[in-house]
């Protein structure tokens, strides 16, 4: 959502200039806008967009939308009254809050929209038939189709290409083989793992495995054959970590496992349950944690070194600091 709320702020400027077309339509030829009508409706467009510019859309609830696009319907609603009604030109620049809405708000806010869209063409026409005549129904109620289709088409394609942009960012962060979180991932979660661990004070552990001999199962019995085991291993040990901890597969036979407020003793006991899952295929680890202080990649090299550690002790082991190494099968 946080795309959302940038893509929110670079419409802005846009925006605030197409909101300005209006007001510089009455330099063109035309009926005279009336003086007092004109500069409450430029008061309103500059609350309106300042509002919009401010507003911590991050935290701000969907009906917050509705603000800047009701008080420019209102502009709208002003400048055609100063303009002498259906003579003004400026009542299709309805579309303007309803393009925002499509791009921002939710089915709601868009209904709301097109209802408000009805009001500034109609409503004028119940109380004054002189500068608004009943040919003004057949005007408002094209405007009101128009928009409600093109505000319902936008949100559509915008819903569309959000869903196809959160598949594309799932594939270029999940591993092919496996499914898995891969090394790009992997790089992200650690380094805003360590900030949420300093900010809160908690422990981090962070585990390297390395399948023992992979290279002989691939020898031995084939790519297809080696592949198969580790999308074996990756689903059983995908369902034995805690909720919260990340899984990656950084390439090859190398996996690893990022503990979030785990300490050496509650990283173990998850590692061993990991291990104890696949028992037939021996695999090496190495278990570091966090001091609070170290970067994300000395972390990792303590992490790999002590997973060399474990295999120049014989393999099938895990090895964390400052413990001695325990078999893991």
């Amino acid at each position: 959502m946080s795309d959302q709320f940038s893509l929110r702020g670079a419409w802005l400027l846009p925006f605030g200039l197409a909101s300005a077309l209006p007001f510089a339509m009455l330099l063109l030829p035309g009926p005279t806008f009336g003086l007092g009508s004109t500069l409450v409706a430029a008061a309103v467009a500059i609350v309106s967009i300042a509002f919009a510019a401010v507003v911590p859309w991050q935290r701000a609830p969907d009906w917050w939308t509705l603000v800047p696009s009701l008080g420019y319907m209102a502009v709208v609603a002003l400048l055609r009254e100063a303009g002498g009604g259906t003579a003004s030109g400026v009542g299709p620049m309805v579309l303007l809050p309803v393009i925002w809405i499509a791009l921002f708000g939710s089915r709601r806010t868009l209904a709301v929209s097109v209802v408000a869209v009805a009001v500034v063409y109609w409503g004028p026409i119940i109380v004054d038939h002189t500068d608004y005549p009943n040919s003004g129904w057949r005007v408002g109620a094209g405007f009101v189709c128009l928009c409600a289709i093109l505000g319902a088409t936008m949100q559509e394609l915008r819903d569309q290409v959000r869903v196809q942009a959160e598949r594309l960012t799932g594939l270029a962060l999940a591993d092919d083989l496996t499914g898995l979180a891969n090394r790009r991932a992997w790089d992200g979660a650690v380094d805003a793992s360590l900030i949420a661990a300093e900010r809160r004070a908690e422990p981090l552990c962070v585990a390297l495995i390395d399948v023992d001999h992979f290279k002989a199962i691939n020898d031995a019995y084939g790519h297809a054959h080696g592949d198969a085991v580790l999308v074996a291993l990756a689903r059983s040990w995908d369902d034995t970590v805690r909720r919260g901890d990340l899984l990656a597969r950084l390439g090859g036979d190398e996996f690893a496992l990022l503990l979030p407020a785990a300490d050496l003793d509650e990283a173990r006991e998850v590692l061993e349950r990991l291990a104890a899952t696949t028992a037939h295929t021996p695999c090496s680890i190495g278990l570091a944690q966090w001091d609070g202080y170290e970067s994300a990649r000395r972390l990792l090299e303590r992490a790999d070194a002590l997973l060399y550690e474990a295999k120049a002790l014989g393999r099938n082991r895990l090895q964390a600091q400052d413990a001695p190494a325990t078999a893991t099968a």
